[in-house]
């Protein structure tokens, strides 16, 4: 079975990332993740992650580099995650089709109940795999709320 690509931004302003919490009525409702979600027909991850966090968050990105791939198998089959390193554009954030979000240090993200899909994402994070300045240019992106 071939895995769902879905596509993740790891979006950061000064020392922090952000991420949202899943609405309870969705699947694995409540549980916290990376900003993103499932292409359509024709997208590339790029484009995906774009149109994902302008319909989820209300704001316009810059997607960078892939910053990590992770694999994982659900009971209902698997999922090949792709994070980017992305940095804002415009817009405020709104929570429009998330419950909340949250902007935390990379240390403090095991703390919250992540996807179990994101966590490798999570470890890449806590053992170094920090953002710099030079690998995304996200230090200088506006603030946001």
């Amino acid at each position: 079975m071939q895995p769902l690509i879905v596509t993740a931004a790891v979006l950061c302003r000064g020392d922090k990332i952000l991420i949202t919490r899943r609405p309870l009525d969705k699947q694995q409702g409540g549980l916290w993740e990376f900003p993103g979600g499932k292409l359509h027909g024709g997208e590339s991850p790029e484009e995906g992650l774009k149109r994902e966090l302008a319909e989820e968050l209300g704001i316009e990105i810059t997607v960078g580099p892939i910053f990590a791939a992770a694999y994982y198998r659900y009971e209902w089959g698997p999922v090949l995650v792709l994070a980017y390193l992305c940095r804002m554009q415009g817009g405020v954030i709104r929570n429009l089709e998330v419950a909340e979000h949250r902007w935390v240090e990379a240390a403090e993200i095991s703390r919250f109940d992540m996807l179990p899909a994101d966590l490798p994402i999570v470890q890449k994070l806590a053992n170094g795999g920090h953002l710099t300045e030079e690998a995304v240019g996200c230090m200088d992106s506006p603030t946001a709320s």
